[in-house]
């Protein structure tokens, strides 16, 4: 229960609840509406126009419940000009009123007078003296109310009302949670230079509420018993850590449609962040029993045999046709790098590069002649390929692929639009944005400028500059060129997912082509890495430099990356092993231990 107005600490920072309205407070709210209805004169009892409320009683606390009321009225209406109008700091108060709407999601609001005292009365006093010293020696009076706050969460977030007025009438700004939130505060009203007002304090709108806090409402997760694998087996044993962890967020916070939120209030500093001890729960969430996830331990446990052959090792595996991730594997203690890593993709990122240039018609096909220069010299940076190699101008678009000949890409730097990267990765790939891909958490698993020209973005078309990857994320390039539909990775069956453009059909084909000769043609950088596989797998390998794009020494240990799929198997693997070497030597033959042991 809130403590008494006199007796309530200052420093006690908890949003605490009181009880309901009740019989009298309605009896109350309705003298509310008749004063708010004849009390706007704004005149004062001779007839001429002042400032302030212009109350009707014959007494001084009269004059206090009656200004009370007239605020109250305009508050509770959702007119919070008007309410700001009755109070000395028109400015504050207007903007305070409107954050608390916003900030509750606000869906209805009940405010009732439940009683005024002036200083003179004795039993006051204590409560009123400090009230009567702000407003100087004028007539004043703290008048007592409850409010009943309906608050409420949506679905997604808490969202903010289209309009004051919508808010308090309890117009509804989406489906979800909602909770009464009931507390009684007070305020005083005085009377000066003609006219009564509302003194203003932001805690009179919310307990212990200060100048530049906020109150809001906020969901509270429910939580799962157990998360269990595609074939119900407990995860929270798991061995790699990043199933552990994912089970660990699920368990804590069940994923959207399971189990039910509940609903607190808590204060928040002006940047966001909640103050500690604040929160009041409103009321309890639903929690939920077993949580399946999308992870297969046939496919996990193949994913984990296969890291367990080089350290610093990690991978994902996804099911392309619906983008469930079917295993998560981590061999560096207890990193999840699978999921977590933020490092150049090298290679693997000339997928992207190559739907840009052919969508856009730079280059037309496969086989269209594309030169790959020995080095590329951009503003003074000098780039090289690996090994010294170069291409002729007759060589097709294919093999500077399939050979992975980076100056073949960076050269472009000069024909591609400055944002054109970033916008086929995030059109086609879905990549740039915010993946949730289950545990209520959604985060970026892949990066790179909006923006980019010159020396870095030729960095950034052969994989390398400002460019941040995750296994995830690239698991995920490889799986929508086998779809030619990005299918979001998702943990949980039925997480929504959000959408990408289609790959055009003729870039799909293309693509499949340039993904088939890495592993298929004799130059190619995979070539026979995936012998033993029964079925056809498309790939792009990635030795992705540390610390810099070209230079010698940045190759001198680089990452080590591959990604593949196998449309047979219906299976798309991202795999990257640290400061392992070129992609075809680790990633590479780790990615072809999982599919051997699939097929």
């Amino acid at each position: 229960m809130i403590p008494s107005d006199a007796e309530r600490p200052r420093s006690r920072r908890r949003l605490a609840l009181a009880g309901g309205i009740g019989a009298a407070g309605i009896v109350a709210l309705a003298a509310v509406l008749i004063v708010h209805q004849t009390g706007l004169s704004r005149r004062n009892r001779a007839g001429t126009a002042t400032s302030g409320f212009q109350p009707t009683a014959t007494t001084i606390a009269g004059d206090a419940q009656q200004t009370a009321a007239a605020f109250l009225a305009a508050w509770q209406s959702g007119n919070f000009q008007q309410a700001a109008a009755y109070t000395d700091d028109a400015a504050t108060a207007q903007s305070a009123l409107t954050s608390y709407a916003n900030g509750l999601n606000l869906h209805g609001l009940h405010l009732a007078t439940t009683g005024t005292s002036t200083p003179a009365n004795k039993a006051s006093a204590q409560a009123s003296a400090s009230a009567s010293a702000s407003a100087g020696a004028n007539p004043s009076g703290t008048v007592t109310f409850s409010v009943a706050a309906t608050v409420g969460i949506t679905a997604s977030s808490t969202a903010a009302p289209s309009s004051a007025s919508a808010a308090a009438s309890g117009a509804s700004p989406g489906s979800g949670v909602t909770a009464t939130w009931s507390y009684t505060s007070k305020l005083t009203a005085y009377q000066k230079n003609g006219g009564w007002w509302v003194k203003w304090d932001n805690s009179l709108i919310a307990p212990n509420l200060t100048a530049g806090e906020k109150v809001v409402s906020a969901a509270v997760p429910p939580t799962a018993s157990k998360v269990v694998d595609a074939s119900g087996d407990d995860l929270s044993t798991a061995t790699d850590p990043g199933v552990r962890n994912i089970a660990a967020a699920l368990k804590k916070d069940a994923p959207a449609g399971q189990g039910t939120d509940g609903v607190e209030v808590e204060l928040e500093k002006a940047d966001g962040t909640v103050i500690p001890g604040t929160a009041d729960v409103l009321v309890k969430p639903v929690d939920t029993g077993v949580v399946t996830t999308t992870i297969d331990p046939k496919v996990e446990a193949a994913a984990q045999a296969a890291a367990a052959t080089h350290s610093d090792s990690s991978m994902v595996v996804i099911r392309p046709s619906t983008g469930a991730i079917l295993a998560v594997a981590n061999n560096d203690g207890q990193n999840d790098f699978a999921l977590t890593a933020r490092v150049a993709p090298g290679s693997t990122n000339k997928i992207i590069t190559s739907t840009a240039l052919l969508a856009n018609s730079l280059i037309a096909s496969p086989s269209t002649p594309d030169e790959c220069p020995a080095s590329l010299t951009v503003n003074g940076t000098v780039f090289h390929n690996d090994t010294g190699m170069s291409e002729p101008a007759t060589t097709p678009f294919l093999t500077d692929f399939a050979v992975s000949c980076n100056d073949a890409f960076a050269k472009w730097y000069s024909k591609v639009g400055s944002t054109t990267l970033a916008q086929t990765a995030q059109k086609y790939y879905g990549l740039n944005e915010q993946w949730n891909f289950g545990t209520g958490e959604a985060g970026p698993y892949y990066t790179l400028p909006a923006s980019a020209s010159n020396g870095e973005l030729a960095q950034e078309l052969f994989g390398q500059g400002q460019i941040e990857a995750s296994p995830l994320a690239m698991a995920s390039v490889a799986a929508t060129v086998d779809t030619g539909d990005f299918k979001q990775p998702i943990v949980i069956p039925g997480q929504a997912q959000i959408t990408a453009t289609p790959l055009p059909a003729n870039v799909k084909q293309d693509l499949w082509q340039l993904m088939k000769a890495v592993t298929t043609e004799s130059d190619g950088t995979a070539y026979n890495v995936f012998t033993g596989v029964n079925s056809q797998v498309y790939g792009k390998t990635g030795t992705a430099d540390v610390g810099g794009g070209g230079s010698t020494a940045a190759q001198a240990k680089p990452n080590s990356w591959m990604v593949v799929f196998d449309p047979t198997l219906d299976l798309a693997i991202g795999c990257v092993a640290l400061d392992a070497g070129y992609g075809a030597s680790v990633a590479g033959p780790e990615e072809a231990s999982v599919l051997k042991a699939l097929q």
